[in-house]
């Protein structure tokens, strides 16, 4: 979110700020800062920038979006899966409690998120501004808590709903509220936001921070949710949807085709680019805004140019291996790409290669050099790594399939932006919330009314699949639609298209398909030809699968240190 201004004066202010609200226990051990200077803080554009540069940098660190939550804890899918035994990947593989700093971690984020724009809405002086000034300011920070809101629904269930405020220890003690009313709130935020919110095209946008289009999108993507599958609801599975979801579907339906009637925003064909998509995600990694692709997105580089390193591990730990020295652009797999990413695409998906990298390097003590190897074709390999944010890339990757393992093979930085191309842990690779091709595939769907609806797709559903599909070089689709035929093809097409986006987990679970995905992973891991029930790595592939328990894990459990500290809030039986 590139709304940070660069000035020192204004990274101060976040640095403060941040520090105020590190934990929900400092909240309430300080003057919240709107005591400070009620009379004119917030009272002139500049303050209020300051302040909702503050809000966005919440999401901008290890805990949430450089690496914890959309790495980590998203994991544990047909997508990805470990390859180490560490504790601190314990929560990919399902390993997770009540006391995991992971899950503590995020909820404290999100909730200091939420707390920064409640205090900006109490302390948005009204006077000071225009009418439609006043109210794109509170869209903003009204963006970024219905998304936090929306976030906490999704992985936590019931969560106390916070619209004021935190100012006394007797704040800590909220009853959750119900998911829906959690869900109705974000809804509400949004549809603020979407109403009063700048539109990208317009001179006065700022990239990277919350646009109009980028409101409708993500409340498609809460319609969706809203529509499918709550496992807090019931045991029994029959129970667990809303009254009446086929409403949460047409109106996911409904925002889709806003952002598709508007026309601004599209995806470069594959006619006009054969590297469209390639190229697309070249701009995360060199901190170049693609307004029309991409509608939302995490930004990391603003911080870098500033000298501050922030927590973006993008391409990093998610990456492709290069280790062994200083001065290289150092990345680790700390995930895997599972291997029904592999088996998804046909050899003509110009995705494949861009999605899976095939490749990795590592210092060979014998040569005293690096040495290159090319894996593309052995997905059970350890060192079979995320393509999509790589770091680095070999100059020549013809000459390495044919040769491979290539001593001191010449490589390209691609995360090139100074200060972060050979910085030993963090990145400037900005990280896709929203793109348009999740719109288009989210427009299908809705079409449809995603796993449990009865539609037929039409030819509107059946021409936004094939938009997406004409962007990675593939024919029409000509396959059935049928109901049910068109939705799984769906399910495929999200997986190639938004694979490693932090969308993954959450698509299976409202779709109730998370249980099935994972044994067919570990099925498939299991008959390959180069499995081995003796490889300790291979083992570690099949531990996602096998510790998980979907009475437990289908949520996250409450931070153990929030049901501590407020009376209200119970922890769920399973733990």
């Amino acid at each position: 979110m590139n709304a940070i201004r660069k000035s020192k004066e204004c990274f101060l202010m976040i640095l403060l700020m941040t520090m105020i609200l590190t934990s929900c226990n400092k909240i309430l051990d300080v003057d919240p800062l709107s005591e400070w200077s009620k009379e004119s803080f917030y009272a002139n554009k500049k303050e209020a920038d300051m302040a909702l540069s503050g809000i966005y940098s919440q999401l901008a660190n290890d805990n949430v979006y450089g690496y914890y939550f959309n790495v980590l804890l998203e994991a544990g899918t047909d997508e990805t899966y470990v390859n180490a035994a560490p504790a601190s990947r314990a929560p990919a593989k399902y390993l997770f409690t009540p006391s995991t700093d992971a899950i503590k971690n995020l909820w404290l984020r999100l909730y200091t998120c939420i707390q920064l724009v409640n205090q900006f809405e109490k302390n948005l002086k009204a006077d000071k501004f225009s009418t439609e000034e006043y109210n794109q300011l509170l869209a903003k920070a009204r963006f970024m808590r219905g998304f936090c809101y929306f976030t906490l629904a999704n992985w936590f269930g019931p969560v106390p709903l916070r619209l004021t405020p935190s100012t006394s220890q007797a704040d800590n003690h909220l009853a959750p509220s119900p998911v829906k009313e959690v869900y109705e709130q974000a809804e509400n935020d949004y549809l603020f936001a979407a109403e009063h919110l700048e539109h990208a095209s317009s001179a006065k946008y700022v990239p990277g921070e919350p646009n109009k289009m980028a409101a409708h999108g993500l409340l498609a993507r809460l319609y969706l949710k809203m529509g499918g599958y709550q496992p807090y609801l019931s045991e029994n599975e029959s129970e667990c949807y809303l009254e009446n979801p086929q409403q949460y579907f047409d109106k996911a339906k409904d925002q889709c085709e806003i952002i598709i009637s508007d026309g601004w925003h599209g995806i470069v064909p594959y006619a006009t680019d054969p590297d469209s998509y390639r190229n697309h995600f070249i701009n995360y990694l060199q901190d170049r805004y693609d307004l029309r692709e991409t509608l939302f997105e995490i930004s990391f580089g603003n911080y870098i140019r500033m000298g501050v390193q922030v927590g973006g591990r993008m391409g990093n730990i998610n990456g492709l291996n290069f280790q062994g020295a200083t001065g290289i652009p150092r990345s680790f797999v700390y995930v895997n790409v599972g291997l029904p990413v592999y088996n998804i695409y046909s050899l003509e998906d110009s995705r494949r290669t861009w999605s899976i990298g095939g490749y990795y390097n590592a210092w060979s003590s014998a040569s005293e050099s690096f040495v290159m190897r090319y894996i593309f074709d052995s997905p059970l390999n350890q060192y079979y790594g995320i393509g999509k944010f790589r770091r680095w890339e070999p100059k020549d990757i013809e000459y390495l399939k044919a040769n491979s393992p290539v001593t001191g093979a010449e490589y390209t930085i691609l995360n090139n932006t100074p200060g972060s191309e050979t910085d030993p842990n963090f990145t400037s690779t900005n990280f896709p919330i929203l793109r348009y091709s999740d719109v288009l595939l989210m427009h299908a769907e809705a079409i449809i009314g995603s796993r449990n609806g009865t539609a037929d797709a039409t030819p509107e559903a059946v021409n936004s699949l094939n938009i997406v599909r004409e962007r990675a070089g593939l024919d029409p689709y000509i396959g059935s639609v049928v109901h049910d035929d068109f939705f799984k093809e769906l399910v495929d097409e999200r997986l190639r298209e938004l694979c490693f986006e932090g969308l993954r987990k959450q698509d299976l679970i409202r779709w109730n398909l998370l249980e099935e995905k994972l044994e067919a992973t570990n099925k498939a891991i299991e008959e390959h030809p180069d499995f081995k029930s003796t490889d300790v790595i291979h083992r570690i592939y099949l531990e996602t699968g096998e510790n998980f328990d979907r009475k437990k894990h289908l949520l996250f459990p409450y931070p153990l240190q929030e049901t501590q500290m407020n009376d209200f809030l119970d922890q769920r039986n399973v733990w």
